[in-house]
């Protein structure tokens, strides 16, 4: 009579999940970053260096939500260019009503938080083709989110004279960009994600052996 084997798997159940959520964030996480620090690469190492076109389109996407609402803009792109002290970091420049608003480089332009988002849902898992819809949306909902919080920084520096703008961009619109990107992320576990393309099975159904 032989043996029933009864060691158990390596990995099995919950673990097995970790572990290749760990292994999709990651590998997706680094090949992204990878990508875009050679794009982001490319344009800091040109003769006369400049700031890469997602940061341009960035710019000009916050200048003209301020002409909407009525601002005065200039847009000096490649502001960098203008300036001796400008060392290493290239940027564009927004003036608002004639006065300086905001500066902004690579970091920006949210790319960064948008490849976080992308690696957690493509690492979760899910239905393919509700990713198809879902992850463009969630970029547009992350960008739209990040050029808010450029607007609202330069009309703080251009209406209230920068009161409070160090906390405002460091703490404080930082975290409404986080808050929205976990949000997001809410949705796609709860609605779309792996756990959900599963079929349950009730264990009334189940046939005896």
């Amino acid at each position: 009579m032989s043996k029933e084997d009864t060691s158990a798997p390596l990995l099995s159940g919950p673990m097995k999940g970790v572990l290749l959520f760990l292994i999709r964030f990651l590998a997706t996480y680094l090949i992204l970053s990878v990508i875009y620090g050679q794009f982001i690469s490319h344009y800091d190492s040109l003769e006369t260096p400049e700031a890469d076109p997602v940061t341009h389109f960035v710019t000009r996407q916050t200048v003209g939500i301020a002409d909407l609402l009525g601002y005065e803009t200039e847009l000096y792109e490649d502001a960098h260019l203008y300036i001796q002290a400008a060392e290493e970091q290239t940027y564009d420049t927004i003036h608002l009503n004639d006065r300086y608003a905001l500066s902004i480089e690579e970091g920006c332009n949210a790319v960064n938080v948008m490849i976080l988002f992308l690696a957690f849902v493509i690492g979760f898992g899910g239905k393919w083709k509700a990713m198809t819809w879902f992850l463009p949306l969630g970029l547009l909902i992350v960008h739209i989110a990040n050029i808010g919080r450029l607007l609202l920084l330069a009309i703080i520096n251009v209406d209230y004279d920068g009161r409070g703008y160090h906390f405002y961009h460091k703490y404080f619109f930082t975290a409404i960009l986080y808050v929205v990107i976990f949000l997001l992320w809410v949705w796609w576990v709860n609605k779309y994600g792996m756990s959900k393309s599963v079929k349950r099975i009730d264990p009334s159904e189940t046939p005896e052996s």
